[in-house]
């Protein structure tokens, strides 16, 4: 068994870059927001439909996107993908007007929804699945420190050369990363002359599918979407995107208005989940790795942190929206973050577990875009109950019920073994269809 293997961990540390330089662009506006709407004359509202337009544009193009990354395969998926980041990140520094934002933030949208399905075909086509959580922990470790290291970053680069600047940089970052990953990564392991016989065999000994890249049989797109599993891994994905989005959204407004901190310090202290998570994501998909080694079902494996990180998250977030301490408070509300951004390895990991090469870029569009559903919800439900109530702490409370529906919709439906059986089921009858059809035609 081959359990280091330099070419394909370095692959996926590529797709943590992409996914790190993919946050990198999607904040520029944030970040660059007071210094455009005071030049553009763009008022509160037409700011909050720019920034929407992105969240809107790239959750309805997940499922397509899924079926691109499958048909182009991961290399030509991200040249394509982040040469068009690069491109529509040039153009958009041309935007004079509000329509011209609009215009330029839906195809970006839509051009960001590659990352996810591609970064998912890859996994299925390099690592065996005892692999995929850890595998996942360090490409969605990309989401955390882009999140983390996007803001002074680009109001460092905004200060001293301005806002263009800034997004023309990090447009040519992604640009110059795309080329690289396709010059330099491979589609299938096979293919890499670096890869020895034994780490091949390794890889190929314990996948979903290792067969060719033969098209899809009929229907079954379909009988994939009507997997309890896809749906469970869906749901807490919603839970995860709703935690993710209200700390990128509300959550320095927290600090601020709850605490009346001030910038140095909400500084210091709007780290602290990042930091928190760090730890937390690169340890669950190692966690679920040393549960497998020592004997557990990998699939009873990724079950079990999974449903660790969201009642973990619900707990500290409960916590979080009643103690009066503010040290204590920002502490239970990073490690709410934390404990729910855990389970971002092994939850990514099971696409490829579920469909393997063929489907994994399909189950990975439909995962994310029920993700970012609640995404795009969690900033408008956090706004409308500050606003009802005045205060923060029934916004806080009601996430942590979101998290709790969640997981208990994920145990209600997770059935890994069950849903792989039907699809070898659904596999072994399209096989049988069609050879009397093929005799026939011989």
């Amino acid at each position: 068994m081959v359990k280091a293997g330099r070419v394909r961990w370095m692959v996926m540390f590529l797709v943590f870059l992409i996914t790190t330089v993919s946050y990198l662009d999607r904040t520029n506006l944030s970040v660059s927001a007071p210094v455009i709407t005071k030049e553009l004359h763009i008022t509160p509202i037409q700011l909050g439909v720019i920034l929407s337009a992105f969240s809107w544009a790239y959750a309805l193009a997940q499922i397509p996107a899924g079926f691109i990354a499958g048909w182009l395969r991961p290399r030509k998926t991200f040249l394509y993908g982040l040469l068009a980041w690069a491109i529509i990140l040039i153009l958009t520094t041309t935007a004079t007007s509000y329509g011209a934002w609009i215009f330029f933030r839906i195809p970006f949208g839509i051009a960001e929804a590659i990352t996810w399905p591609a970064a998912s075909v890859l996994l299925s086509r390099w690592f065996p699945r005892v692999e995929y959580s850890q595998a996942m922990s360090l490409q969605n470790l990309g989401l955390v420190i882009g999140a983390a290291v996007s803001p002074p970053i680009v109001s460092f680069i905004l200060i001293h050369w301005g806002w263009q600047v800034a997004f023309i940089i990090t447009g040519l970052i992604a640009a110059c990363l795309g080329i690289f990953f396709y010059l330099f990564v491979k589609d299938n392991p096979e293919e890499d002359k670096k890869v020895s016989a034994a780490e091949l065999k390794w890889i190929q000994s314990d996948q979903v599918d290792i067969s060719d890249d033969t098209p899809a049989p009929k229907g079954f797109f379909w009988k994939l979407t009507k997997l309890p599993t896809l749906w469970s891994i869906g749901i807490a994905n919603f839970g995860l995107d709703f935690i993710n989005f209200m700390f990128l959204t509300w959550y320095p407004s927290y600090l601020s208005e709850k605490y009346h901190m001030s910038l140095s310090k909400m500084g210091i202290l709007g780290m602290e989940p990042y930091i928190f998570g760090l730890f937390t994501v690169l340890g669950a998909g190692a966690f679920v790795r040393r549960l497998v080694d020592r004997g557990m079902d990998s699939v009873k494996a990724r079950k079990w942190v999974i449903s660790s990180g969201l009642i973990l998250g619900t707990i500290a977030l409960f916590v979080a929206s009643y103690v009066t301490n503010m040290y204590c408070s920002v502490t239970a509300m990073s490690l709410g973050y934390a404990f729910v951004m855990s389970i971002l390895g092994p939850m990514w990991s099971a696409p490829a577990e579920i469909a393997g090469k063929k489907g994994a870029g399909y189950v990975s569009g439909f995962v994310n875009f029920i993700g970012n559903i609640g995404g795009i919800l969690s900033p408008i439900l956090m706004g409308f109950v500050l606003e009802k109530t005045g205060t923060f702490t029934p916004a806080v409370f009601t996430a942590s019920g979101i998290t709790l529906t969640c997981l208990i919709l994920f145990l209600l439906l997770y059935h890994v073994k069950r849903d792989q059986e039907k699809m070898v089921q659904f596999h072994q009858s399209h096989k049988a269809a069609s050879q009397p059809l093929a005799k026939h035609n011989h």
